[in-house]
């Protein structure tokens, strides 16, 4: 394992679950958001950035789960990052429970100015590490979303937006979630999810979920605010 890690541990409780008793994929990615905030705290990076005038932004991620996590029960998450890739930072992950590692993730990171929203190369800023890279780690590409079709709208209110006055990005995925179609049949769980953040989105926005099969035949999920594509995800099932 890399040398600069931390390891959190996480109790799925009653607003973590679905109808049956299983994680929601956004779950998942808030325990995700917390320990990577939380390391990048206690590594000193966040007042570096914030010094700078900069904020933290999550632009892709993607996970992968062996099984489904149950309600109540304890998952343990190790995090380290990765590598520096030009204005992108890449942080792995790895999920465990009493049975042992279940799964793993990646995701990428970015600095924005506050003021200008533009992105802020780290080393310009002074922020720096030595590459973790353990086995073969995996890069995060675009999803094509060519062929998708129209489902429903869904308007960001109050409850879906975070300190920056923008969409959250765990509730982005609960709102993508809710075209996954996991409500006509129960016997699928979200095993595998990647999603890409494409831009901000306000309060008042009237998005358009819109859903179809990707490149690879994964069903793809996006939210549109008219033309604009604002959050994309690609979805890989397995049976309970």
């Amino acid at each position: 394992m890399p040398q600069c890690q931390m390891s959190k541990e996480y109790v799925l409780d009653i607003g973590h679950i679905d109808s049956r008793g299983i994680a929601r994929p956004s779950a998942v990615i808030d325990f995700m958001q917390d320990i990577a905030t939380c390391h990048a705290g206690e590594m000193g990076l966040s007042d570096a950035v914030a010094r700078q005038n900069g904020f933290w932004v999550l632009s892709r991620l993607k996970y992968r789960l062996t099984r489904p996590l149950r309600a109540y029960e304890t998952l343990r998450l190790i995090t380290w990052p990765r590598q520096l890739k030009g204005a992108t930072w890449y942080r792995d992950f790895l999920f465990e429970a009493e049975d042992g590692q279940i799964g793993g993730a990646v995701t990428m990171w970015a600095i924005v100015d506050m003021t200008t929203h533009r992105l802020l190369r780290p080393k310009a800023l002074g922020l720096s590490f030595a590459d973790q890279i353990v086995g073969q780690p995996e890069m995060l590409a675009a999803i094509r979303t060519e062929h998708l079709q129209p489902c429903f709208d869904r308007v960001v209110r109050y409850s879906d937006i975070d300190v920056n006055h923008h969409l959250n990005n765990v509730k982005a995925v609960d709102i993508l979630s809710d075209a996954f179609g996991l409500e006509d049949d129960e016997t699928r769980w979200v095993s595998q999810m990647q999603v890409n953040y494409l831009s901000e989105t306000t309060c008042g926005t009237t998005l358009t979920l819109a859903r179809g099969a990707g490149a690879d035949g994964r069903l793809c999920v996006a939210a549109f605010d008219g033309e604009r594509e604002k959050v994309q995800s690609e979805v890989g099932f397995s049976t309970l």
